[in-house]
């Protein structure tokens, strides 16, 4: 066999090697093609409720700290910190709920579903809003340029329409 498809055949086996073991590391939760986290649609309900909790908890406490909140700000920011913390409650249910359903049989079915949650997400981002509102409204502008930054990811912001797309014709930075 020529060196260069030994050297090929090597180098391919290590890289599937590497990511094997990468992916075991971290658990076996790799991310997909488009960044978002294999396995959080097949989680038993109980650990998908663990695991936003988690990662809500995570996030508040690292918009709590970038923020740099005065004693008189601690009082809206528990306010705003039950707004998120239920949201993310109601995404559980919401999950759990649609995990239980059947799925729609019909494109009519299908997309009425897709209306129905459309509504609920709809109305749901109503009441964020309010609470953002609130909020926002207590931040000095350099606390309010550092929330404008981090919300995002707290809001489970990805992709274009959520401020990561600036050079790809979204968001506030089209080009």
């Amino acid at each position: 066999m020529k060196t260069w498809i030994k050297t090929s055949i090597a180098a391919a086996l290590f890289a599937t090697t590497a990511v094997g073991a990468t992916a075991f590391a971290r658990g076996g939760d790799c991310d997909g093609p488009r960044g978002e986290r294999m396995g959080m649609h097949r989680m038993a309900p109980e650990q998908m409720k663990v695991r936003l909790a988690e990662r809500t908890d995570l996030q508040l406490a690292r918009l709590e700290l970038a923020l740099a909140l005065t004693p008189a700000q601690q009082g809206d920011w528990a306010t705003f910190k039950t707004a998120m913390k239920a949201r993310a409650d109601k995404m559980v249910a919401t999950m759990e709920a649609r995990s239980k359903e059947a799925t729609p049989k019909t494109a009519v079915d299908r997309m009425q579903r897709m209306e129905e949650m459309s509504k609920l997400r709809q109305t749901e981002m109503a009441d964020t809003r309010k609470a953002v509102e609130a909020f926002y409204g207590k931040l000095s502008a350099a606390q309010k340029t550092v929330f404008d930054a981090e919300f995002a990811k707290l809001a489970g912001g990805h992709g274009p329409m959520h401020g990561k797309g600036e050079g790809r014709g979204y968001g506030p930075g089209r080009g």
